[in-house]
């Protein structure tokens, strides 16, 4: 009987632990590759993954300007005080305020300190497009970069204190502009415009695989890993990528 319930307690730990969509209401469709790419960029369906108890649900994006940790002023204040900062932002909190990270795309970006009253910061850089800003093995770090008009560029940015005045510094760069990032295996997976790089403990890049098909042009918006299968949601569909760390298989579903 203890063998059987502890069966059943790992099993639902298992269930609590995994991060694989609902992909009830979709079915595999041919990737997205050559002549098929335009019109799954021009669609207007844009998906995201959103947590609802413990399933993860596919639903349309609804493209909130401001992710991250919860950032404690209303629309009005951030209008009054914090006009700099207005627009498509990512928030980490620290121990003394706010880290905030801009992406304005091509109309620029910016990286703030911002106190806890909300009426005291400064700006550390006001062209940098922030994706994401993450603590890592007790460090502070942001991906950063832009994909547009054919160009690209992306970078690693630590950023950290000097007595009390916060800093960054270019850590290294990338290959393309990143996307998204999440943590698998105590290190962290980069999404860029058509790779998927790891971030490790020694923090280096590397890349891990190239993608078939140019995602960028489908605007990846969150991703999920399970085990070794990664789920990419975007553009006109998810993208299901199994042991993308090994032998990566693609699968494209659309909806039914």
């Amino acid at each position: 009987m203890k063998i059987k319930a502890l069966i059943f307690f790992l099993t639902l730990c298992n269930l609590c632990l995994a991060q694989v969509p609902d992909l009830t209401n979709w079915i595999i469709d041919t990737l997205p590759i050559g002549d098929r790419i335009f019109p799954a960029n021009n669609s207007r369906d844009n998906w995201t993954f959103s947590k609802s108890g413990e399933k993860w649900e596919i639903e349309r994006n609804s493209f909130k300007r401001e992710k991250g940790d919860i950032f404690p002023f209303s629309t009005d204040f951030i209008d009054k005080n914090l006009k700099e900062i207005k627009g498509n932002r990512f928030v980490k909190k620290t121990s003394d305020g706010y880290l905030v990270g801009l992406n304005k795309g091509e109309f620029g970006g910016g990286l703030y300190f911002i106190k806890p009253d909300g009426l005291d910061g400064y700006e550390m850089a006001g062209y940098l497009n922030i994706r994401n800003i993450f603590e890592y093995n007790s460090k502070y770090f942001a991906i950063e970069g832009l994909a547009h008009l054919g160009g690209q560029r992306g970078q690693i940015i630590e950023i950290f204190k000097v007595d009390t005045v916060w800093k960054f510094k270019s850590l290294t760069s990338l290959v393309e502009a990143p996307a998204l990032i999440t943590d698998y295996n105590n290190e962290k997976i980069i999404v860029t415009s058509q790779y998927i790089l790891k971030f490790g403990n020694d923090f280096k890049v590397s890349e891990i695989l190239k993608s078939p098909f140019y995602w960028g042009m489908l605007y990846p918006s969150s991703i999920l890993i399970d085990k070794s299968d990664i789920y990419l949601a975007m553009r006109k569909g998810v993208l299901k990528i199994k042991t993308f760390d090994k032998q990566p298989e693609y699968e494209w579903y659309t909806p039914k």
